[in-house]
């Protein structure tokens, strides 16, 4: 389990207004064993381990984000987020005339990704942060919760303790509390993030027919599809879920065989896919070797000849999965190059045997980077390309030529075949868009 926790030791007073001047305090935030807090005091030419800072304007901070914080993830790769979305998710948000370390929140909806990067040299602030984190942080997202959780009640009861009540913090978070407690409240405010909106600020036409959609794809669908087709995108999910529907589509019935590794829910989500993956491989008695397109358009009960000639007719941000009759699904893919095409029905396949048990669920492939969408890059990789066979025919080649080879060999991308090796350590890859990312998603700073 990954540490996420703030410390916090109470200080004088300031000459501020009395919430901000009562909550100061000598500030550490821990995540894991690195101290984002740790600082060099440029004045009094100083390192410390703590920031002097007022609690409040974090506090306050986390609590107005809370749904975003919790239920918005990370834009998908190469769109820059909008100022919006970075003031829900970066921490210099927090503001009020102190100085934050740069330090950023996506939720992937089963871990809250926290990314961190030192102040620059040239920093003319007061105060320049000293550490960063190496790579994202995952933590579980109930455990990052429970830390704001406790860090909002300490600040509330310091501010008890001085007598300074009724503040907009305590207003805020009562409210919050309030509304984690009632089903209807909290997935109306699901929902809200999810479209990327602050509370209350989703247009009324908008969230009735997202709660519509709702009703029609299922909400662990819609988490994936709502950030794509939200306020970034003008809220054209409504009608783009339409023409969706009106696609003629590719339809199947699904014979991939149940998986014991399935029902699991341990581990992080590339990891229980690389184990579906390779125990469906050996379900299939093809532990080893290359899997070819007749036999992965098997699984999901299409022929080859009528995915060669499936052609998307708009340019859409997901493929999607209809359940029909009789178990049939209409799979509407995006991709028109045919290893995209092969690649992005091997993820279809993964969210099938994923979702198998869901009721009527609807299959979706993003380019977002929830739990979900993991999952799925890594089974599709691990399942077209297994890392041991992968290694097997490279034979410690691990030159341009070789992965080029590689790519046609097992017919996947070459951005694949980098990305298998660089998350199992044997190189190091530019490529960040499978299991484990690595480096910043964008620069911070507000």
């Amino acid at each position: 389990m990954t540490l996420f926790k703030f410390s916090l030791d109470w200080a004088s007073a300031s000459q501020d207004i009395p919430e901000i001047s009562l909550s100061m305090t000598h500030l550490t935030l821990h995540i894991g064993d690195v101290s984002l807090m740790q600082n060099e005091d440029i004045w009094a030419k100083t390192i410390r381990d703590s920031a002097l800072v007022s609690a409040y304007p974090l506090a306050m901070w986390l609590a107005a984000s809370w749904w975003r914080l919790n239920f918005e993830p990370l834009p998908a790769p190469g769109v820059y987020p909008a100022m919006d979305w970075r003031m829900a998710h970066e921490m210099g948000a927090a503001n009020h005339g102190f100085v934050w370390p740069k330090v950023l929140f996506a939720s992937d909806c089963e871990y809250m990704q926290i990314w961190a990067m030192p102040s620059s040299a040239n920093n003319r602030q007061s105060v320049r942060y000293l550490n960063g984190l190496d790579s994202p942080a995952s933590v579980k997202l109930v455990d990052f919760q429970l830390g704001v959780e406790n860090f909002i009640s300490s600040v509330l009861d310091r501010l008890d303790a001085v007598n300074c009540r009724n503040t907009d913090l305590w207003n805020v978070w009562q409210l919050i509390q309030e509304e984690r407690t009632d089903a209807q409240s909290l997935n109306y405010r699901r929902l809200e993030a999810e479209l990327g909106y602050d509370p209350d600020e989703c247009p009324d036409e908008m969230m009735s027919q997202t709660q519509a959609l709702e009703q029609t794809m299922g909400s662990e669908a819609l988490t994936e599809l709502a950030p794509i087709y939200g306020k970034s995108a003008g809220g054209s999910a409504y009608n783009v879920i339409e023409e969706m529907l009106a696609s003629p589509g590719l339809i199947g019935t699904p014979n991939a065989p149940s998986l014991q590794q399935s029902k699991s829910t341990l581990g992080k989500p590339w990891r229980r896919a690389v184990a579906i993956a390779r125990e469906l491989r050996e379900s299939l008695s093809n532990k080893n070797g290359v899997i070819d397109n007749k036999q992965l358009y098997a699984l999901l009960g299409l022929s080859t000849a009528a995915v060669e000639a499936w052609t998307p007719n708009a340019r859409h941000g997901a493929a999607i999965g209809i359940p029909g009759i009789n178990k049939q699904i209409k799979f509407v893919p995006r991709k028109k190059h045919p290893m995209a095409k092969r690649f992005e029905l091997a993820r279809l396949l993964g969210d099938y045997i994923l979702t198998e048990n869901m009721d009527k669920q609807w299959l979706t492939s993003t380019d977002l980077s929830t739990a979900r969408q993991k999952y799925q890059r890594a089974f599709a990789a691990e399942f077209l390309c297994p890392i041991e066979d992968l290694q097997d025919f490279l034979g410690n080649d691990y030159s341009e030529d070789a992965i080029e080879d590689a790519a046609e060999h097992f017919q996947v991308s070459q951005t694949t075949v980098n990305s298998l090796l660089k998350n199992n350590g044997l190189i190091f890859s530019p490529y960040t868009n499978y299991y484990p990312e690595a480096g910043l998603p964008y620069k911070l700073g507000i």
